[in-house]
């Protein structure tokens, strides 16, 4: 990897899912397929990207992996390489059949909360087909400042 390189996206998959994109440079996709696997990885992914370099990271993963792959650790890698203001997206895949319920993403609820993002939106995707997208954002120095004075006035 050069040291030019600076992805501006960065993409997790968890479990056996395919993602192909575009071919783009400024995309980092990290694919990790087993627990034991998630150290490693992500060692080596975090060290792809450049401290407050990245405007998004997208955690792809299906309901059954939440509990078996699933690790704040992996928002906790790359979140001095989120920019102030960066979004978060976990976007857990379920299915007609069996659609994911809010208490099924607890742990991922919690882990944005905990990493320090601001949780902003969760619910069912506009294309429902059973799966639950939460979006979190890194806070920004503005952000802090305006909740501070609220609080202060409350």
């Amino acid at each position: 990897m050069s040291d030019n390189y600076a992805p501006s996206t960065v993409v997790v998959m968890l479990g056996p899912l395919h993602f192909e994109h575009a071919g783009s440079a400024d995309v980092l996709s990290v694919k990790i397929t087993t627990v034991e696997d998630l150290p490693l990885i992500l060692e080596e992914s975090g060290k792809m990207v450049k401290p407050s370099s990245v405007d998004k990271i997208h955690i792809i993963l299906k309901s059954s992996a939440i509990s078996s792959l699933y690790d704040e650790i992996i928002l906790k890698t790359f979140f001095e390489a989120l920019k102030p203001g960066a979004e978060a997206s976990i976007h857990v895949l379920g299915s007609v059949d069996m659609p994911v319920q809010p208490a099924d993403v607890d742990e991922v609820r919690a882990s944005l909360i905990m990493s320090g993002l601001f949780l902003e939106e969760e619910g069912k995707p506009e294309d429902d087909e059973g799966g639950w997208a939460l979006t979190a954002r890194k806070p920004d120095h503005a952000t802090i400042d305006e909740e501070v004075e609220e609080d202060e006035e409350s």
